[in-house]
C-alpha cells in the first residue's frame, strides 16, 4: 500500500545517514518531525520543526545544526534541555522544493564528533489530478450525513494531511475527506450531494492552490414523490427559560428513509419520533445554535423537497437567564494552610435557574438554589460563598457579573510538580475504551487536583477548541503520600481524529506541570504519547465482508421488544486483529455492544425496543479507532427488517393545559385556597411515570408532585397538580412550572427544564405543544402580616478531622433551628473544596423537638481524597421563611461561633488491604466479565468472591481496575467483596439486567396436530378446537384431546443417589366393577450420546455417580460430570533413562433440578409461558461446555419413563407420542386403563442462553422398552444442537386420569380376560392397584 511505501521513505529519510569521524561514545536519538508536517510545498518551500536528541556518558561538548546548502534555514533555534552529558536541540526548519537538507554535528569533551543528517521530502503540489466516483451514496444516522467513495489520482498520498473541498454553496453545503487507503478518500457531505452545487474547488493544504473541478457527485438517492406537507413555525419563539429553545417539527410523507432535514448551526440532529396513519413521518430537531446571539439568533432550515431545496429562516430571541450582580466585595483571612476567602454578590435572579460560577483554582460549576444564597429573594439578595484557597492569583466571576481577582500570597516552594515517570496501562477496551492513566509524581506542596484538557484542531484554521474537560480530585494515591508518591486515574477514552490530549497536574500553590502529547520530558526522559487509536490502520472496510445473518429477522417490533444476534463473518473465516463493535441507536442514545469470536465468527447480542422505524434497522460495525461500516453501505441480503406498525420514539406529552384561576391574579383569602393546573397527558406507548415541579418567584419554594395514571399504562388522561395556600402565612408571589419530566412504559422520557443553565439535552419538550406562555405561571396576592422569621440556634458535626484515604469517611452533621411563624424549608450543609466543588447532604432527619424549635440531623460519606491537600469548608444554606431565604457561608458560621472546616489527613491503603469497592460496570443475567472500579493495593493478591459460594481470580488488575471473567448466570441480585491476604473489601451489591425473551421474535412452530378425542377436544365443557392449534382446553382438562385430569399426589421422596423419582397415588379410586385403582410411575435419566448428521452415534457416557444437594422440601439437585473421551490430552516426556507418558481427561458437568409444585404455577422458559399442574414433577437440566467432535454433531439425553400397575387387575396398556401446537411441545402418554403418566417435552432449549427450537424423538426400539398388559416403558431422545458454553432444557410430568378408558388398538396390551373379549366392558375399566414399584432394570 501507498500508505506504509511512504512512512517507510519518511522513516529512512529522517534516520538519514550518520558519519562518524572518531571513536566515541555519541549516540543520536533521530530526528523527530511533528505528524502536522506535510511533504508537500507552499509557496515553493516547505516549513517544519524539528528536534534532535545527542547524549554521551563522556561528557557532551557543542551541539549545532549544519548547513549543507543555502536552501535550507534555521530558525527559533533552541536548546531544550541541557546538562552535562545530553542536549536536546529544536529549530523550525525551511527549505526550498526538493532542496530540503538538515544536518546536526555534535562535538564531545574529549575532541570526538559526529555528524548526523537527513533530506525529508519537500515536494511540488501537483496540479493534474482527477477524481473518480467509485460507490454510490450511504447515508450515515450517527452524524446525519452522506458519504461515498473516490479515487483520486495524479498526486502522492501523503498520510499525514488530508485535501479539502469547497464549494460556493458553503451555506448549504459541505464536504470532508477522510483517507482510507491508497488514493481512496471518503466524501463526507453534509446536505445532500446534488447538482445545485455544480462547481467544487479542490486544495490541497489550506494556503495553496484552488483548482476547479466539475461535480462528480451525482446523487443516487431518489426524492421523487417526496413532499413537505406540514411545519411548525417557530418564528414568534419566546424563551422562557435557559434552554427552551424552539423545536422544529416537520410531517414528511416519502419513499426514502432518510430525507435531507438540515438546521444549520443546530447542534442537534434530526429525528423520527413518531408516524400518522398516512403513513408520513413526524421529524423533529431542538433549535440550539452553535453561536447564540444575545440580541437576535438565526435558524435556517433546509427540506428537500423533490429535487430541489425547501428553505425556511426564523429568528427568535435569546435571553439570559443568568444571575445579575449589582455589587461584589470579597474579604480574605490568612491561615497556616493557605488563604480562606468569602465573596459577597449582591443582585437579583430571575426565576429560579441555575447559576454559573467560574473559579479559576477549578472547573466551572452549575448551582441551583439554595447553594450561596445567604440573604433576600429573588428580587434582591446576597450570594456569599467561603473557599479555602492557596497559591497563584484566582479569580472568580458568578453568573453574569464582573470576576473578582484575589492577589497571589508569598508562599515558599512554588515550584510546580516534578513528574518522574508516566504510563498508559492496559486500555481495558472491553470496557468502553476506558484508559488508566499511572504517573510518578514530586511535589514539597502535596497533589492537588488533576486536569485532563480534550482539546479539538480545526481542520480550517488550525486553531485548537477546547472539546472536553474532566476534572478529576477523586485519584488514586496507589503508593507514596501526598507529595511523593504514583497516581492513577481511569479517562473515558473517547478521542476523534485531530482531537488532542493535554494533562496538568496542579499542587496545592495551584502551580501545574503540564503533559502534552509528542512533548520531551527531561524529568523522565521520554517524549510522551498519548494513545491515539484513531491513527491504527486496522484496514476494515465493507469488502473484508463475507457475511452477516440475524438469529431472527423480519421482526416484529409493534407493542413489543425483540432479542436478537447478528453473526459477522471475515473473509476466509479470519479473526479480526482487534475486537469489533456493534453500534446501534434504536432509540435516542448510542448503544455499543462488543462482539464476541464463537465458531469461527463474531456474535453480538442486543435488544429492539418496541415501535421504532420499521424498514431496515439502523446498525454500524465499530473499530477501536472510531471506524464505521454502516449498515447503509452493506447489500440487502446483510439487512435487518423491522416491522412496526407505528413508531412512537419520544416520550409523553401534553396536548392540553389549564390553570385556576384561568384569568387574572389570584386573591388568597383563606387557608386552604387552591390554585392549580390541569393538563392532559398522551402517549401512544402508554404512560408509565413522571413528576412536576412548580416554583415560587420570589422566595424559591418548591412544590413537588409524581403524576400518576389512574390506569396503568394509560394512552391518555388528565391530571390536576394543586398546591394548596393559606392566607395567613403566604406571600405574594407568581408561582410557575419549573420541571417536568414524563416517562413512558419503554423509558422514553420528554423534558422540561426552567431552572438548567446549560441545555444537555435533545429531548423532546412535553410542553410544546402549549403554545400560551402564560397557562405556565399563576399570579398570587396574599393580605400579608408580620412574620418571625426562623434562625439558626446551634451548629456542630462530629468528627472535625478526618482521614480521607481511609475506609470511614463519614461526618454526621446536627443543627437546630428557632421556627419563628415558620419553616417552609429546613437548610442543607454544603462541603467545598479548594476546586469549588460542593457536596450536599440531602439526607436530613428531622426531629421535632418543640413547637418553636426543630433538630436536624444528616450524615455524608466524604469522596475519597476530597479536599486534598487542604481542609474542607463547611456552610449551611436553604432555610426559607416568610418572603426570605437564609444561609450561613463558614464565614458566617465562624463569626457565630460554630466550627466552619474540617480538617484532613491522607494515608494510603496498606499491601494486605482488601481495598473499597465504588462500582463495576453492568452484566447480565447471563454473566460472563466484570469490571470492578475502586482502590486496591497496587500488588495484591487478589480473589473475587461472590456471595453465590465461588470465588474468581482476576484476569487484569491494576490500583484501580479489576477485570474478572466467567462471572456465573444470576437472576438475583448478590455481593462481591475483594479478598486480599485474608483481608475483605466492603460487599458491593450488583444487580444484573435481565435478559427477556420476545414471542414474537420466536420461528413460528410446526403445523398443529389435528384436533383428537371422541368428542373432539372432549366435547365444548372440555375444550375448544383451533384449526391452527388444535385442542384448547379448558381448566381443568388438559391433555391433547382435553379429556384427561391431573391426578392430585402427594409429593414425592427425592432419591438421594440418582435423578430418579417414582410418583404413586395413595388414594385409591373405586371403578364401576369395585375394583381399586393405583398408578405408579418412575422418571429416570439415563445417559447422554454424541451423535452425528446421520444419526449415528459417535460417543455415549453413562452416569457413575451423582452428588445430591436438598435444596428445600420441594426442590433437589443433582450433579454429575461425564469424561469425554475426544477431550484427552497426552503429554510425553522424555529424558536419558525414562519416558513419562501423562494424560488428562476434560470432563463435561450435568446438573438435573428437580421441583415439585404442589399447586399451578406460570413459569418463563425458553420465552415461552408454560403452566405447571398441580402436583407435577418439572426437570431442569443443565449441560456444560463439550468438546464436539465435528460441527454437525450434536448431543441426546436420553430418559427414561416407566408407568406400573398392580398385576392382580384386569388392564390394558397403550403408549402415545406425538406433538401439540397449542403448547409448542412433543408428549409421552403411557397408560394403564384409565389412569396414565404424561410426559411434556417443550421444543425449546437455552442454547447459550438463547432460546432454539429442538427436536425430541422416540428410542423404544434401540433401547428395548419393556411393556405387558400392567407395564409401559418408553425411552425419549432429547436432541440439542452443537454449543459453546451450556444448554439448558426442561420437560415436566405428570399423573393423569382420562375421562374415558385408553382405546386399545394393535399395539395396545391387555391382561388375557380382557383379550379375550371383544370389547371393552365395565370389567375393562378396572383400575390398577399399586403393588410395589420394583427398580427396572435399564442396561445401555
Amino acid at each position: 500500500m501507498k500508505i506504509i511505501i511512504w512512512y517507510c521513505l519518511l522513516l529512512l529519510l529522517v534516520i538519514g545517514f550518520i558519519v562518524q569521524f572518531v571513536s566515541s561514545e555519541l549516540t543520536f536519538g533521530g530526528f523527530k518531525i511533528p505528524t502536522s508536517y506535510s511533504f508537500y510545498a507552499i509557496g515553493g518551500s516547505c516549513e517544519f520543526q524539528v528536534s534532535s536528541l545527542v547524549s554521551d556518558q563522556d561528557g557532551l561538548d557543542v551541539v549545532f545544526w549544519e548547513n549543507f546548502n543555502s536552501f535550507t534555514t534555521y530558525n527559533d533555534i533552541q536548546i531544550i534541555v541541557h546538562n552535562e552529558t545530553a542536549k536536546l536541540i529544536s529549530a523550525r526548519v525551511n527549505c526550498k522544493i526538493n532542496q530540503c537538507s538538515i544536518a546536526i554535528k555534535a562535538n564531545s569533551t574529549n575532541g570526538n564528533y559526529l555528524y548526523f543528517s537527513t533530506s525529508p521530502l519537500c515536494l511540488e503540489i501537483p496540479q493534474d489530478f482527477t477524481i473518480e466516483q467509485i460507490s454510490d451514496y450511504s447515508y450515515n444516522y450517527f452524524t446525519s450525513t452522506y458519504s461515498c467513495y473516490v479515487n483520486v489520482s495524479g498526486i502522492n498520498v501523503d498520510p499525514l494531511y488530508i485535501p479539502m473541498l469547497t464549494t460556493l454553496e458553503d451555506q448549504l453545503f459541505s464536504v470532508s475527506m477522510s483517507l482510507e487507503n491508497d488514493s481512496r478518500y471518503k466524501l463526507t457531505f453534509l446536505g445532500t450531494p446534488k447538482t445545485i452545487a455544480p462547481t467544487w474547488f479542490f486544495q490541497y493544504i489550506d494556503g495553496s492552490p484552488k483548482f476547479n473541478i466539475t461535480s462528480p457527485f451525482n446523487s443516487s438517492i431518489s426524492y421523487e414523490n417526496s413532499a413537505t406537507i406540514d411545519y411548525i413555525d417557530n418564528s414568534n419563539h419566546r424563551m422562557n427559560s435557559q434552554f427552551n429553545y424552539p423545536q422544529f417539527w416537520i410531517k414528511i410523507k416519502t419513499n426514502e428513509k432518510y430525507p435531507y432535514i438540515n438546521l444549520r448551526d443546530s447542534v442537534f440532529l434530526p429525528k423520527i419520533v413518531s408516524s400518522n396513519e398516512d403513513g408520513s413521518f413526524n421529524y423533529y430537531i431542538n433549535a440550539k445554535t452553535r453561536n447564540l446571539d444575545f440580541s437576535n439568533s438565526t435558524c435556517i432550515l433546509s427540506l428537500q423537497n423533490y429535487s430541489n431545496l425547501y428553505q425556511v429562516t426564523n429568528k427568535y430571541q435569546y435571553e439570559d437567564f443568568q444571575f445579575v450582580s449589582t455589587s461584589c466585595t470579597f474579604y480574605e483571612w490568612t491561615t497556616t494552610d493557605g488563604i480562606w476567602i468569602f465573596t459577597r454578590f449582591k443582585g437579583f435572579l430571575r426565576g429560579m435557574n441555575e447559576i454559573e460560577y467560574r473559579w479559576s483554582g477549578g472547573k466551572t460549576i452549575y448551582q441551583s438554589f439554595p447553594f450561596g444564597f445567604t440573604s433576600g429573594n429573588n428580587t434582591g439578595l446576597d450570594l456569599g460563598i467561603s473557599i479555602l484557597r492557596s497559591g497563584d492569583t484566582y479569580s472568580l466571576l458568578i453568573g453574569g457579573s464582573q470576576a473578582i481577582s484575589m492577589r497571589q500570597p508569598d508562599f515558599k516552594n512554588l515550584s510546580a510538580p516534578l513528574i518522574t515517570g508516566f504510563n498508559i496501562l492496559d486500555t481495558f477496551s472491553d470496557d468502553d475504551n476506558k484508559v488508566l492513566f499511572r504517573f510518578n509524581y514530586s511535589t514539597p506542596n502535596g497533589i492537588s487536583k488533576i486536569e485532563l484538557y480534550q482539546l479539538y484542531q480545526n481542520n480550517f484554521n488550525s486553531v485548537l477548541e477546547e472539546y472536553y474537560v474532566y476534572l478529576s480530585t477523586d485519584f488514586n494515591i496507589v503508593s507514596g503520600d501526598l507529595k511523593n508518591g504514583t497516581i492513577e486515574f481511569i479517562y473515558n477514552y473517547a478521542l476523534r481524529p485531530n482531537h488532542y490530549i493535554v494533562l496538568k497536574v496542579y499542587d496545592s500553590n495551584s502551580k501545574n506541570t503540564t503533559l502534552e502529547q509528542n512533548s520531551y520530558y527531561s524529568s523522565f526522559l521520554d517524549t510522551l504519547s498519548f494513545p491515539q487509536l484513531y491513527e491504527q490502520d486496522f484496514g476494515f472496510n465493507s469488502e473484508l465482508i463475507s457475511n452477516i445473518n440475524f438469529l431472527f429477522n423480519d421482526v416484529n417490533l409493534t407493542n413489543s421488544y425483540g432479542y436478537n444476534i447478528m453473526y459477522l463473518e471475515i473473509n476466509n473465516n479470519t479473526q479480526l486483529p482487534f475486537n469489533p463493535s456493534l453500534q446501534i441507536i434504536p432509540q435516542w442514545d448510542n448503544i455499543t455492544i462488543n462482539g464476541e469470536w464463537i465458531n469461527s465468527r463474531y456474535e453480538f447480542k442486543f435488544y429492539m425496543p418496541p415501535n421504532i422505524v420499521p424498514g431496515a434497522f439502523e446498525y454500524a460495525i465499530k473499530t477501536p479507532n472510531l471506524h464505521y461500516v454502516l449498515n447503509t453501505e452493506l447489500p440487502d441480503e446483510f439487512q435487518l427488517n423491522v416491522i412496526s406498525n407505528h413508531v412512537d420514539l419520544m416520550g409523553p406529552i401534553l396536548t392540553t393545559m389549564n390553570k385556576n384561576p384561568s384569568i387574572g391574579i389570584a386573591s388568597i383569602d383563606n387557608e386552604n385556597y387552591n390554585i392549580s393546573w390541569i393538563f392532559t397527558v398522551t402517549d401512544y406507548n402508554g404512560f408509565d411515570k413522571g413528576y412536576v415541579i412548580a416554583v415560587g418567584s420570589v422566595d424559591n419554594m418548591l412544590y413537588n408532585v409524581s403524576i400518576v395514571s389512574p390506569i396503568q399504562y394509560s394512552n391518555e388522561f388528565t391530571y390536576q397538580f394543586n398546591i394548596t395556600l393559606n392566607s395567613s402565612i403566604c406571600i405574594s408571589q407568581t408561582y410557575f412550572i419549573s420541571e417536568m419530566v414524563l416517562y413512558d412504559r419503554y423509558g422514553l422520557n420528554s423534558t422540561f427544564y426552567i431552572n438548567k443553565a446549560v441545555d444537555f439535552t435533545p429531548n423532546i419538550n412535553p410542553l410544546f405543544k402549549i403554545r400560551d406562555r402564560d397557562l405556565y405561571s399563576i399570579e398570587t396576592v396574599c393580605p400579608g402580616g408580620n412574620f418571625i422569621q426562623p434562625e439558626l440556634k446551634s451548629f456542630d458535626f462530629q468528627p472535625k478531622s478526618i482521614d480521607v484515604g481511609s475506609f470511614n469517611r463519614d461526618v454526621t452533621f446536627t443543627y437546630g433551628i428557632s421556627i419563628g411563624s415558620g419553616i417552609k424549608q429546613y437548610p442543607y450543609v454544603y462541603l467545598t473544596s479548594t476546586t469549588l466543588q460542593p457536596l450536599k447532604c440531602d439526607d436530613v432527619i428531622v426531629n421535632q423537638i418543640n413547637s418553636t424549635y426543630n433538630e436536624y440531623k444528616c450524615t455524608l460519606t466524604i469522596p475519597y481524597g476530597f479536599g486534598l491537600p487542604l481542609n474542607i469548608m463547611v456552610s449551611l444554606y436553604g432555610l426559607i421563611g416568610f418572603g426570605n431565604y437564609f444561609g450561613y457561608p463558614s464565614s458566617s458560621l465562624l463569626s457565630l461561633g460554630y466550627p466552619n472546616f474540617i480538617s484532613t489527613k491522607f494515608s494510603i491503603m496498606t499491601f494486605n488491604s482488601g481495598g473499597e469497592i465504588t462500582g463495576t460496570s453492568s452484566i447480565s443475567t447471563d454473566g460472563g466479565s466484570l469490571f470492578i472500579y475502586g482502590r486496591f493495593p497496587q500488588n495484591g493478591e487478589y480473589n473475587v468472591e461472590f456471595s453465590q459460594g465461588y470465588s474468581l481470580v482476576p484476569s487484569k488488575k491494576s490500583g484501580s481496575i479489576i477485570q474478572v471473567n466467567g462471572v456465573k448466570p444470576s437472576k438475583s441480585p448478590f455481593t462481591i467483596s475483594i479478598n486480599n491476604r485474608n483481608s475483605k473489601s466492603n460487599l458491593f451489591t450488583i444487580t444484573p439486567y435481565k435478559i427477556t425473551y420476545f414471542k414474537t421474535i420466536l420461528p413460528p412452530p410446526p403445523p398443529s396436530s389435528k384436533c383428537k378425542g371422541t368428542p373432539i377436544c372432549g366435547g365444548p365443557n372440555h375444550g375448544t378446537c383451533d384449526s391452527m392449534l388444535g385442542c384448547i382446553c379448558n381448566s381443568p382438562w388438559i391433555g391433547v384431546d382435553c379429556n384427561s385430569k391431573v391426578i392430585i399426589i402427594p409429593q414425592p421422596v427425592f432419591n438421594n443417589t440418582s435423578p430418579t423419582i417414582i410418583l404413586t397415588t395413595t388414594t385409591p379410586t373405586t371403578t364401576t366393577d369395585n375394583s381399586i385403582s393405583y398408578i405408579a410411575a418412575e422418571i429416570n435419566i439415563v445417559a447422554i450420546r454424541e451423535i452425528d448428521y446421520n444419526n449415528n452415534v459417535l460417543h455415549s457416557y453413562s452416569f457413575d455417580k451423582w452428588i445430591y444437594t436438598s435444596n428445600n422440601s420441594s426442590l433437589s439437585t443433582y450433579s454429575s460430570n461425564i469424561k469425554n473421551k475426544d477431550g484427552l490430552t497426552t503429554t510425553t516426556t522424555t529424558t536419558t533413562t525414562t519416558t513419562t507418558t501423562t494424560t488428562t481427561t476434560t470432563t463435561t458437568p450435568i446438573s438435573v433440578n428437580i421441583e415439585y409444585f404442589e399447586n399451578e404455577n406460570k413459569i418463563e422458559f425458553a420465552g415461552q409461558e408454560i403452566i405447571m399442574k398441580p402436583s407435577s414433577i418439572k426437570y431442569t437440566i443443565s449441560i456444560g461446555q463439550y468438546p464436539f467432535s465435528t460441527k454437525l454433531s450434536q448431543l441426546q439425553l436420553i430418559i427414561s419413563a416407566t408407568a406400573v400397575s398392580s398385576p392382580d387387575i384386569d388392564s390394558c396398556s397403550n403408549k402415545e407420542f406425538d406433538n401439540t401446537t397449542s403448547e409448542s411441545s412433543d408428549y409421552i402418554k403411557l397408560s394403564l386403563s384409565s389412569r396414565s403418566l404424561y410426559g411434556r417435552f417443550i421444543k425449546r432449549a437455552l442454547i447459550d442462553s438463547i432460546p432454539i427450537s429442538i427436536s425430541n424423538e422416540l428410542l423404544d426400539q434401540s433401547f428395548g422398552a419393556i411393556g405387558d398388559s400392567h407395564r409401559s416403558q418408553s425411552f425419549i431422545g432429547i436432541n440439542i444442537p452443537i454449543y459453546s458454553k451450556n444448554a439448558i432444557i426442561d420437560p415436566d410430568f405428570s399423573l393423569i386420569i382420562n375421562s374415558n378408558q385408553s382405546p386399545t388398538n394393535e399395539d395396545s396390551i391387555c391382561s388375557s380376560t380382557l383379550k379375550s373379549t371383544s370389547g371393552l366392558t365395565s370389567a375393562q375399566l378396572t383400575g390398577i392397584i399399586v403393588g410395589s414399584v420394583g427398580a427396572i432394570a435399564i442396561i445401555f
